[in-house]
């Protein structure tokens, strides 16, 4: 508890010297943010996405680790491990990191998200992923290939739009994502990125579906 409120001592003590102010806190800006829609382009995906530019000045360069996800101790590591292999017949894909950081490198090719590439506890092909949202937090679920269904964004008319599917581990999980969860970023064991989250349906926790706009796709449209 010592340590704790130490650690919490010095964190106070740097937020009010270097980010007190109010533009001292603001540490990029969007530069690209194309309007939401459904059925976008030939691929026929939801578009939900900005790209930020951050101010170099604001970051640190020498305690910087890049871009990763913090796993946290919400999942004990044994129980994390079981998370990501269902089936032993499944290759290597994890290993848990020393330092708990999940670091993010490169992309899920489109090819793995149709054939998949793992297989869950009952022999089918799945790809496990995780994501850490605000709302949920740390979630580890299995990602199914992509998927059509009735979009409803407020202010626009509802139409088919094309979706990255993700489901619970199984029917004693928790849902992979609440609302609050979107704008998080889907992964897998080896920290590729998979797409973006942007919601969710289903009415208990064993239906629920998350929706992500894949990776690829943003890439895209971007360029």
């Amino acid at each position: 508890a010592e340590r704790a409120i130490e650690q919490l001592n010095i964190l106070y003590r740097d937020v009010s010297t270097h980010w007190a102010a109010s533009e001292s806190r603001v540490i990029g800006h969007v530069i690209l943010s194309p309007p939401i829609g459904i059925d976008v382009g030939d691929e026929g995906y939801t578009e939900d996405w900005a790209v930020i530019e951050i101010d170099a000045s604001k970051v640190d360069a020498t305690n910087f680790n890049g871009n990763a996800i913090d796993l946290c101790i919400q999942i004990p590591v044994k129980q994390f491990n079981h998370k990501m292999y269902l089936n032993v017949q499944s290759g290597p894909s994890f290993a848990y990191p020393k330092d708990r950081l999940l670091r993010l490198c490169g992309t899920i090719p489109d090819k793995e998200m149709r054939k998949m590439p793992d297989l869950d506890q009952n022999g089918d092909p799945c790809l496990i992923v995780m994501k850490r949202g605000v709302a949920t937090g740390l979630t580890v679920g299995r990602a199914n290939n992509i998927a059509s269904y009735v979009r409803h964004y407020y202010g626009l008319p509802a139409g088919t739009s094309k979706e990255w599917a993700i489901l619970p581990l199984d029917s004693n999980s928790a849902p992979f994502s609440d609302p609050g969860d979107s704008g998080s970023v889907v992964v897998d064991g080896r920290g590729r990125i998979g797409g973006l989250l942007t919601g969710g349906g289903g009415v208990t926790n064993s239906l629920d579906i998350t929706y992500a706009t894949p990776i690829d796709f943003i890439l895209k449209r971007m360029r």
